[in-house]
């Protein structure tokens, strides 16, 4: 598995090398890789935590189901009786979800209408829309939680885009998060959308789904203790 960051604060962070979305607002592009088998990465969770004894590992990227071995290392992580979350694009989620042995799953829908999705990733969102509904149809048969998560973007991934995005989940009624944009030094013209803007995001969704959450619930992350690679 190519893994390009191992971190420890409140949680273990996994951050996979390599995606295959092109977002105009990516703001984590590392430079370099290592390469473990799941084995050898195991034994260096293992052996990092030895003095923490942290439970949750947080696998993302990148994109993480860029790795085929994914399925095989979250059964052995289960097995060692870690809480694991998992963060992705979805692009690929399907192909390897009913191997995942995962407690959480959070998906990151950037648009529900397809031009605008192509316009930020350079993708179609049509096989992201349907693992979501793949997911929803069948939740009775997964044991893990499962969250969508959207950019507030002003003018681009805004509050028509919102309310058609929270209208396709209404299906399940699924949980989700509105996270305000934040610029960095990246390919998008846009600005940070005001706290108005996210409360009013929030407000629509709420139209829809039961438990809609926002940028401004979240408390700051926790810094890391320590940085492995």
């Amino acid at each position: 598995m190519l893994i390009s960051h191992i971190s420890l604060s409140d949680k273990i962070t996994l951050l996979t090398y390599g995606c295959n979305f092109k977002c105009k607002y990516c703001f984590f592009k590392p430079l370099s890789c290592k390469n473990y088998s799941v084995e050898e990465l195991l034994n260096k969770i293992l052996e990092v935590n030895e003095n923490y004894n942290i439970n949750k590992i947080l696998i993302a990227g990148g994109e993480p189901t860029l790795q085929k071995d994914l399925p095989k290392l979250t059964n052995i992580l289960k097995d060692e009786g870690f809480y694991i979350m998992l963060s992705t694009n979805g692009y690929y989620l399907k192909d390897m979800v009913d191997k995942l042995e995962v407690d959480e799953i959070h998906i990151d829908l950037k648009a529900y209408t397809e031009k605008k999705h192509i316009y930020l990733t350079s993708f179609s969102n049509k096989k992201v829309l349907d693992c979501i509904s793949y997911i929803g149809d069948n939740r009775d048969k997964f044991n893990f939680k499962v969250e969508v998560d959207t950019v507030l973007i002003p003018n681009i991934i805004d509050l028509d885009e919102i309310e058609k995005i929270t209208k396709f989940l209404s299906n399940w009624d699924l949980p989700y998060r509105i996270t305000g944009y934040v610029k960095y030094n990246n390919n998008l013209n846009a600005e940070k959308p005001d706290k108005e803007r996210i409360l009013k995001a929030k407000e629509i969704a709420s139209k829809y789904l039961s438990n809609v959450s926002c940028s401004l619930d979240f408390k700051r992350h926790k810094k890391s203790k320590k940085i492995i690679i």
